[in-house]
């Protein structure tokens, strides 16, 4: 899996729990795609600086991967519901209104 989709994937789940100051270094470099320059100019950092924060923020989200495991739980979820919907076409609007309850909690 890219690099940054696994960040972007798992900063979904989890970058509620990173900081403020790595929230924002991710969400450009995942959302934006900033390179690590053009971040440390907006932020007035260096680009190490940058880096560093990244490195640490991978590392936070890809140990709360490892012990809760909610980003894969939910990718397994979807993939089922792809199959089930591709199966029963039926199944298409109950199943997106589900989703709409699951996206609120």
């Amino acid at each position: 899996m890219d690099k940054i989709f696994q960040l972007a994937r798992l900063c979904d789940c989890y970058g509620a729990l990173l900081t403020a100051h790595q929230r924002q270094i991710v969400a450009q470099y995942v959302d934006e795609n900033c390179s690590l320059a053009e971040i440390a100019e907006r932020e007035g950092i260096s680009r190490q600086g940058v880096r560093d924060t990244l490195r640490r923020a991978e590392k936070q989200l890809e140990a709360y991967e490892q012990a809760l495991g909610l980003a894969d739980k939910i990718q397994r979820h979807r993939r089922q519901i792809e199959k089930l919907t591709k199966q029963n076409p039926n199944l298409a609007t109950e199943i997106e209104s589900l989703q709409e309850i699951w996206n609120d909690l």
